[in-house]
């Protein structure tokens, strides 16, 4: 019984647990904030923007493990490339469909 009060969780799960908790904070501010409208909605679309934007940042750091050390440089650079071609991918496409709607009215 000694041994399950002090169990010593490793570095990873710490890790994990922590961004557990920081992820179900963030998402539950945005659904508190949108059900009981304390601020006005321009107020609202900020905070919303900022949740999403930790928690983009808090997921990239504390599951996918991404840090700026020098061994893990590649992974940034992935990391970056991916986003380069999505963003290619999503505005190309509103692009082209901008385009397309234009030249056929």
């Amino acid at each position: 019984m000694s041994s399950f009060l002090n169990f010593n969780m490793n570095k990873e799960m710490k890790s994990y647990l922590l961004g557990f908790l920081f992820s179900s904070l963030l998402t539950t501010l945005p659904f508190l904030l949108a059900i009981e409208k304390f601020f006005c909605s321009e107020v609202n679309y900020i905070i919303f923007l900022l949740c999403a934007i930790s928690q983009i940042i808090i997921h990239f750091v504390y599951f996918l493990h991404l840090s700026f050390d020098p061994e893990e440089r590649w992974n940034l650079i992935t990391l970056l490339f991916v986003i380069i071609i999505i963003f290619i991918v999503v505005f190309g496409s509103i692009w082209i469909m901008f385009n397309l709607n234009h030249n056929t009215m």
